[in-house]
């Protein structure tokens, strides 16, 4: 498919700004990813008991120009399934589905992530785990490559516990507003998304102690980094879990 994330989630926001419900299927070339440029063909099922299609559909099409900027967009309103366009739309088309969207976005996240984590940590692997001493003689390549690691966590790990479990514990519960945070944890030890709800918990610590070390307390600093870094492979064991959670619910 060749809308990016972003922009399928936008047209989704319009649609439900101008007809409330419905269904929202991108088609023709766009599909396609061997092809290049073409409209955005879009098919909409909209409530049939509206009277004022045209209008709203005027009103969706420059919704759509406020959010996507200058495009060629074509809209097609469910009228006839009889019609040709609408059987070419409905069996070539793609419905456009927030959460699925939201999941392709937010895995991607992770990808970018955990693949800069990997990255930063094999650049400075053989000087851990740190001393005091060791701390306070690290050279500025060194200093870099913890940073990015340090950034690229925390960036998997609030990708994954804020977006991704939220995702995964939805599907098993109709109001996941009324779950606390440690209620969607157990919820994950059982789905086997995390092995035991305490390791996230012991993620959370060991980042947060990271936040509350000073350059001019080396030893400290040097043990909050030794346990982030020992952290690693579990909560990329855990970006693997989810992976495969998706994998197998959509037969990839």
């Amino acid at each position: 498919m060749r809308l990016t994330t972003t922009e399928q989630l936008l047209i989704l926001k319009a649609f439900k700004e101008i007809f409330k419900t419905g269904k929202v299927y991108l088609f023709g070339s766009r599909v396609d990813d061997t092809k290049k440029g073409g409209d955005i063909d879009l098919y909409l099922i909209i409530d049939e008991n509206i009277k004022n299609k045209h209008e709203l559909k005027i009103k969706f099409l420059t919704k759509l120009e406020k959010y996507l900027g200058e495009q060629k967009i074509d809209v097609v309103i469910a009228n006839n399934t009889d019609r040709y366009i609408e059987q070419v739309a409905l069996k070539d088309g793609v419905m456009l589905d927030e959460k699925n969207i939201k999941i392709e976005k937010y895995l991607n996240e992770c990808k970018k992530h955990s693949i800069r984590v990997e990255k930063a940590y094999n650049k400075v692997k053989n000087i851990f785990p740190l001393s005091a001493k060791k701390y306070e003689n690290l050279n500025d390549e060194e200093i870099e490559a913890i940073d990015q690691y340090l950034f690229r966590f925390a960036k998997l790990q609030d990708t994954i516990g804020k977006k991704l479990f939220r995702l995964i514990v939805s599907e098993y519960v109709e109001d996941i507003e009324q779950l606390t945070f440690i209620d969607i944890l157990n919820k994950l030890e059982k789905i086997g998304i995390i092995e035991n709800a305490n390791d996230w918990k012991i993620l959370r610590k060991i980042r947060n102690d990271i936040s509350h070390q000073y350059d001019d307390e080396p030893q400290e600093m040097a043990e909050a980094l030794n346990n982030i870094f020992a952290q690693k492979d579990v909560i990329l064991g855990i970006y693997n879990e989810i992976i495969k959670y998706y994998n197998e619910k959509y037969e990839k």
